[in-house]
């Protein structure tokens, strides 16, 4: 995140539950130097030291103390001044300033893939200033990113856009898995995801979380067949053992 960004609150209306938490979590981890900061602090188990964490991620030890001390004012870290062993002995010399993961993980807690996933649809919802409604901002975010990474395949020369029926679903399922939805196709045209990286933030809200979910979804089909409709027949955020849809290639017009 930018600077002009940073101490500002990015909030989505209607998640009120999460309001704070999602605001926290964007101001946190849009910025991917300091996801890389947080990231080599939670994967430690003990404290470590701004030097340590600059080593760890190949920042200057400023630059790293920067992002280590706005993690600590949103709460995903904590911090302590503390003495360590040295070559004059233990507790010698000036207390530290250390880091670490708080014993109490934040309410919001994804895998390390997928904050930058939450973080950038989270971010470009937030500046919207179209005058449509924020399910809407949402919605066409979602659809805007699944596009972008189903035109990606096609730029990085794996794929091929403009794909149809089964072909067009077998991408689109392989997408979702990368982005941690755990996707198969269970029948023909049909897509069954048993996992989401949205389940807490769609629980509290399900209507617009599974909303942007299911514009991913879209897009991300749109990439490799324009033609094609999805339906969505079931989600897990409303109780079902898994979010299900259907995908309906385009009717032939007849002969």
């Amino acid at each position: 995140m930018n600077d002009t960004a940073r101490g500002q609150t990015v909030g989505l209306p209607g998640l009120d539950q999460n309001e704070e938490e999602i605001g926290r979590l964007a101001n946190a981890l849009g910025d991917p130097t300091r996801r890389k900061v947080f990231f080599a602090v939670r994967h430690d188990t003990g404290w470590l030291s701004k030097d340590e964490v600059a080593e760890a991620v190949g920042i200057d030890r400023r630059l790293a103390g920067h992002h280590l001390d706005k993690l600590v004012e949103l709460s995903f870290l904590e911090a302590d001044f503390q003495r360590r062993s040295g070559r004059n002995g233990p507790g010698a010399g000036r207390p530290a300033k250390l880091y670490r993961f708080p014993h109490g993980e934040p309410a919001t807690v994804l895998p390390e893939r997928h904050y930058d996933l939450l973080a950038s649809l989270l971010l470009e919802a937030a500046a919207a200033d179209s005058g449509e409604s924020r399910e809407h901002a949402l919605e066409r975010v979602g659809y805007a990113f699944g596009f972008r990474v189903g035109q990606a395949e096609a730029e990085e020369g794996r794929r091929s856009p403009g794909k149809q029926g089964a072909d067009a679903v077998a991408e689109v399922v392989r997408l979702l898995s990368r982005f941690g939805f755990a996707a198969q196709e269970s029948s023909p045209g049909v897509i069954r995801a048993s996992s989401c990286p949205f389940e807490e933030l769609a629980k509290a809200d399900p209507l617009r979380v599974c909303g942007l979910d299911r514009a991913i979804w879209r897009g991300m089909l749109a990439a490799f067949d324009k033609s094609a409709t999805l339906d969505v027949a079931d989600t897990r955020a409303l109780g079902a053992a898994a979010c299900l849809a259907e995908v309906a290639p385009a009717h032939s017009d007849p002969a």
